[in-house]
């Protein structure tokens, strides 16, 4: 089928979302909870793009394409509604990482400088100070003050990791003990390097 993004017809697959086909053709979408081959949900809502037919904005991570389909991911108006997703994203975020933490590979702060977001633009964001990283399990480590709830270690779960509580109160509630092991590729698709390999760490 072809659908038309940013007034280029591309070809898209059957039961393909917007964002896969934009990534295939080689267009730039962005995305926070998201990445491909693994389960996510609509939560950050910085892949939003605009449905020209509907004018409605929507989610392209989770909508699937249909014949004739026509997008706007580029516009004002698209980028305008990705910034105040990261603003409200960055509100649970501390703004000077801790070591350990490669600046360049956190696809938030990334995002934020692309897109001109402010760090400071909601009052939450002044109560969130560093903390001290948690012991998950051998040199898996996970650091709360770095999360921003996008789901992916949860959703991707084997090894017990659940969300609890609801709006700004909910939390990544890491495996027991019992868990004998912990997927490193978990560390890999965090994208604010919250959940992290550590040898350095002290227990």
């Amino acid at each position: 089928m072809i659908i038309t993004i940013n007034n280029t017809q591309i070809n898209a697959l059957e039961g393909e979302t917007i964002l896969r086909a934009a990534h295939r053709n080689g267009m730039e979408v962005p995305a926070l909870c998201y990445t491909p081959d693994h389960k996510h949900q609509s939560s950050c809502m910085i892949c939003v793009v605009k449905n020209c037919q509907t004018g409605q904005m929507i989610p392209s991570c989770s909508t699937v394409t249909t014949d004739g389909m026509i997008i706007d991911s580029e516009s004002d108006e698209v980028k305008d509604l990705r910034r105040q997703s990261l603003e409200l994203l960055l509100s649970d975020h501390i703004a000077v990482c801790r070591p350990p933490c490669n600046i360049n590979s956190c696809k938030l702060r990334q995002y934020a400088i692309t897109y001109r977001a402010k760090w400071n633009r909601y009052p939450r964001y002044s109560a969130i100070k560093a903390t001290q990283p948690q012991h998950i399990k051998d040199n898996f480590w996970f650091d709360v003050s770095k999360c921003i709830r996008c789901g992916l270690c949860v959703y991707n779960s084997t090894d017990g990791f659940t969300f609890k509580g609801r709006g700004f109160g909910m939390q990544v509630v890491l495996p027991n003990e019992s868990v004998h092991n912990v997927d490193e590729s978990l560390c890999q698709i965090c994208p604010t390097q919250a959940l992290y390999i550590s040898h350095n760490e002290k227990l």
